[in-house]
C-alpha cells in the first residue's frame, strides 16, 4: 500500500501546538517543511551549533507501512493498535528471534523523499544525531537500510568535544549501543538515554529538537526536560505523524483486520520455509508452533 497517497489532506493543518511547559513545546506535524521551518526558526534564536538534532527512525525517517516486521506490524503484535492479535496471531520469541530476523528481511522507503537533502543540510552546521527503540542486534540491517536511503548520521553526531565519531556501549535497565551516530536503546525511555548522552559526552545545548512518531517518546522527552536542571535549554518535541495519519485518512485506521490476517498468512509462509530448510532453528525458538 502506498501509505503516501493523498496526504495533501493534511497539507492545510500540517501542524500544531500541542502543549508548552517550562522550556519545552509539543508540536505535530505530518509534514517535513514544518520540521525545517521549526529547526530554522531555533537555529536564528540560537545559532545552528547551538541546537541538537536528534532523530527517531521508524516511521519517522524510514518506514515500512503495513509490512511484515514493520512498525505497525510490531505495534499490533504488542497490542499497542485498537485491534489487538488473537493467541494464534502472536508470533513466538518476538524480541529473540522474529523482529531481528525480519527487519534483515524487509527493505523500507523514505516517510518523505527530501529527507536525505534536508538532514544532509542540517549536518552542514548542526549536531545530529538518531535515537532508536531497536536493540543493538538490529545495527545490521539498520545501517542497511539508512545506508541504501543515504542517511548517514557519523557525518555530525553528539561526541565529546574533540572527538571522532562514537562507539560505545553500556547498560542502564537495557543494554544500549551508540555507534555511527545511532543510539540503539533497546526500547528504553528516550528522555532518560538523552539526559544520560548529554551527561556522558559533557556537551550543552540552548535548544534541542526531537523527531518522533511516537507519543510515548515525545512524552517522555517532555517530562525529561521539563525538569529544573534542564530549566536553559528550549526543548521542542516534534509528534511526526504522517505515516499513521495517511493510513487513517485512506482505510479508516492503522491497520484493518483484512491486512492483520494477510500478516498472519505472510508470517506463516515464511516460517513454514525457514523451518524446511533450516529445521534446527525450531531447537532455539519455535517459530512455527
Amino acid at each position: 500500500m502506498n501509505i503516501i497517497k493523498g496526504l495533501t489532506l493534511f497539507a492545510t493543518a500540517a501542524f500544531v501546538t500541542i502543549s508548552a511547559n517550562a522550556a519545552v513545546s509539543i508540536i505535530k506535524t505530518t509534514d517535513y517543511a514544518i520540521i525545517e521551518d521549526v529547526i530554522r526558526q531555533q537555529d536564528l534564536k540560537y545559532r545552528p551549533e547551538n541546537v541538537l538534532l536528534v532523530f527517531d527512525i521508524d516511521n519517522t525517517l524510514l518506514t515500512s507501512g503495513t509490512k511484515l516486521g514493520g512498525d505497525i506490524w510490531y505495534q499490533w503484535q504488542t497490542d499497542k493498535l485498537p485491534n489487538k492479535p488473537a493467541a494464534g496471531e502472536k508470533v513466538p520469541c518476538l524480541y529473540d528471534n522474529a523482529i531481528t530476523l525480519l527487519y534483515e528481511l524487509g527493505p523500507m522507503s523514505l516517510t518523505e523523499p527530501q529527507v536525505p537533502a534536508l538532514l544532509h543540510q542540517w549536518q552542514q552546521k548542526h549536531t545530529v544525531f538518531a535515537l532508536t527503540s531497536r536493540s543493538q542486534d538490529t545495527q545490521s540491517s539498520t545501517l542497511r537500510e539508512l545506508k541504501r536511503h543515504d542517511l548517514d548520521f557519523s557525518v555530525s553526531p553528539l561526541a565529546e568535544a574533540g572527538t571522532t565519531v562514537p562507539f560505545e556501549k553500556g547498560r542502564l535497565k537495557r543494554s544500549w549501543l551508540y555507534t555511527q551516530g545511532i543510539l540503539f536503546s533497546s526500547g528504553q525511555d528516550k528522555g532518560m538515554v538523552i539526559d544520560f548522552l548529554l551527561n556522558k559526552t559533557g556537551r550543552h545545548f540552548k535548544s534541542i529538537v526531537f523527531v518522533d512518531d511516537g507519543a510515548a517518546n515525545i512524552a517522555a522527552v517532555r517530562k525529561m526536560f521539563s525538569s529544573s536542571s534542564w530549566s536553559d535549554v528550549e526543548t521542542i518535541g516534534v509528534h511526526y505523524t504522517r505515516v499513521e495519519d495517511a493510513l487513517i485518512a485512506q482505510q479508516g485506521m492503522v491497520l484493518t483486520p483484512t491486512q492483520a490476517r494477510t500478516l498472519t498468512q505472510e508470517w506463516a509462509l515464511l516460517t513454514k520455509s525457514l523451518t524446511a530448510v533450516f529445521p534446527d532453528r525450531n531447537q532455539l525458538c519455535a517459530l512455527a508452533e
